[in-house]
């Protein structure tokens, strides 16, 4: 049997097929005279950027591959001019756009499977003999043979009750009467009455006292009745169930609910004997109430070493928690990737031997930034002159009311400091002979002072004022207080 070629198998023999065969194994190969790229090394060599005295001996290591004459066309075409490796012949028909144009798409697995020929036909050749006319006539019995197999089959019981083609036979003598086999239903009736019996007479009630007392057969609604004999004195209308104690006093109730050192009735508590290795036992299992729980190893707990360690050690890898958490890599694993920053793929005109990062810098130091006023609401462009998470969770004295720290710094003329000074409602202040005391405490001789200067100038006079009240033979506190 011959086999035929696979309908999906790629066919490489059509016509026409041959010259671009050539022309792609030629490319792959390289015998293409163009040449697009060079290596650092020979660019450097042509340039004379060094001299090899040496020329007989090839360099060591691999330089790194540029562009020859790059361009536009080659950027925007490099899979053009710098094409990826093909992929092997064995490995295409794995690929989803293996098929070539107008073949049908298959499964990879039926792909240069050999098929046999279109006249195959598939199962096994039946055997000519016996037809359904003949099985049908194989146990046929005619005449004397058909007697004689009747006679032979009436000796089996089965054949007597259950004889071929008619009903099971129980030897029964029935006759059947005018009006049909069974009894009659009776008088018909309504199933509504069966379900719904309002003409049903109610059970009397000492049954119903049985069916309650054996079944909880309670009607609805019905209350518990639990047959108690009461005093008379529970009939009264002002009787509650419970021992009164008259009017408590304000907070009494919640005072002896948690003073637990008493009795209900407030006097001291009962003294019991007990056995002492039960009161132990209840005082070790049963914790007290905002008390830590006992361990059960002995009043200072088991005898170990300070440095002891509970568990056993990891016989799995010699990696811990703190060298997770701290790192193992070395110097070389924590530098930079090369491709940081730059770009290393050939063909790109961003390709360069200098180290620097290209691109523009997340803080834009490098362009002036313009004035807070003239910078744009929608402007999300950080300048370097943005406060800092410090001052954002510390903020200045008075930053909520628009006064930063350096207004306290700034010398100020006397007439606009006394100004300050007057809107501030403070008591007992000697503008003109803090400004004097203020004035010697710069040594330029200029009549500008500061707001802090003064402030710190009045917090020294407050300061002595306090400590001659309360040492020294001053007048005293009393006086002070006195005063005031």
């Amino acid at each position: 049997m011959a086999l035929a070629q696979s309908a999906s198998a790629p066919d490489l023999r059509r016509p026409g097929s041959g010259g671009s065969l050539k022309k792609a194994g030629a490319a792959l190969s390289g015998s293409s005279s163009q040449v697009f790229t060079t290596t650092l090394y020979e660019q450097m060599l042509g340039k004379k950027l060094f001299k090899n005295h040496f020329p007989s001996i090839p360099p060591a290591g691999k330089s790194i591959t540029v562009p020859l004459n790059d361009s536009a066309q080659q950027d925007l075409q490099s899979e053009i001019h710098f094409p990826l490796p093909p992929t092997p012949v064995h490995e295409r028909k794995f690929r989803r756009i293996s098929h070539g144009p107008g073949e049908i798409y298959v499964h990879h697995g039926l792909k240069d499977q050999l098929l046999p020929a279109e006249d195959f036909r598939y199962g096994i050749r039946g055997q000519k003999g016996c037809s359904t006319e003949d099985t049908m006539k194989a146990g046929l019995l005619l005449g004397v043979a058909a007697y004689q197999n009747e006679v032979a089959e009436n000796v089996y019981e089965s054949h007597k009750k259950e004889p071929l083609g008619r009903a099971f036979t129980r030897g029964h003598s029935l006759k059947m009467l005018p009006e049909g086999y069974g009894n009659s239903s009776g008088i018909p009736q309504d199933a509504k009455e069966v379900i719904y019996a309002l003409h049903q007479k109610p059970d009397p009630e000492d049954v119903r006292l049985m069916y309650k007392y054996t079944h909880n057969n309670f009607n609805p609604g019905e209350r518990i009745e639990r047959s108690y004999r009461w005093p008379s004195e529970t009939r009264e209308k002002n009787f509650r169930f419970g021992h009164g104690e008259g009017v408590p006093q304000e907070g009494a109730g919640a005072r002896m609910a948690l003073n637990w050192d008493v009795e209900d009735d407030g006097t001291v508590k009962r003294t019991r004997l007990v056995q002492k290795n039960v009161e132990d036992y209840r005082n070790v299992q049963h914790t007290k109430v905002y008390q830590k729980a006992h361990a059960k190893q002995g009043k200072h707990g088991p005898p170990l070493d300070p440095n002891f360690q509970h568990g056993v050690k990891s016989g799995v890898s010699d990696y811990t928690a703190k060298s997770c958490i701290q790192g193992y890599y070395s110097l070389e694993e924590q530098l930079p990737d090369q491709d940081l920053g730059r770009c290393l793929k050939p063909g790109r005109r961003n390709v360069t031997v200098a180290t620097r990062a290209f691109g523009v810098p997340s803080v834009r130091t490098d362009i002036p930034a313009p004035h807070p006023e003239k910078r744009s609401i929608a402007d999300n462009c950080s300048y370097g002159d943005e406060c800092s998470a410090a001052a954002l969770l510390n903020p200045q004295r008075f930053d909520d009311r628009g006064v930063p720290d350096r207004e306290f710094l700034v010398r100020r003329p006397k007439e606009e400091l006394r100004a300050l000074v007057d809107n501030c409602d403070v008591d007992g202040v000697d503008f003109d002979s803090l400004w004097e005391e203020c004035v010697g405490l710069f040594d330029d001789g200029l009549p500008l002072v500061s707001l802090d200067a003064m402030l710190f100038v009045q917090t020294r006079r407050i300061e002595d004022r306090v400590a001659s009240l309360h040492t020294g033979p001053g007048p005293g506190l009393a006086a002070y207080k006195g005063a005031l």
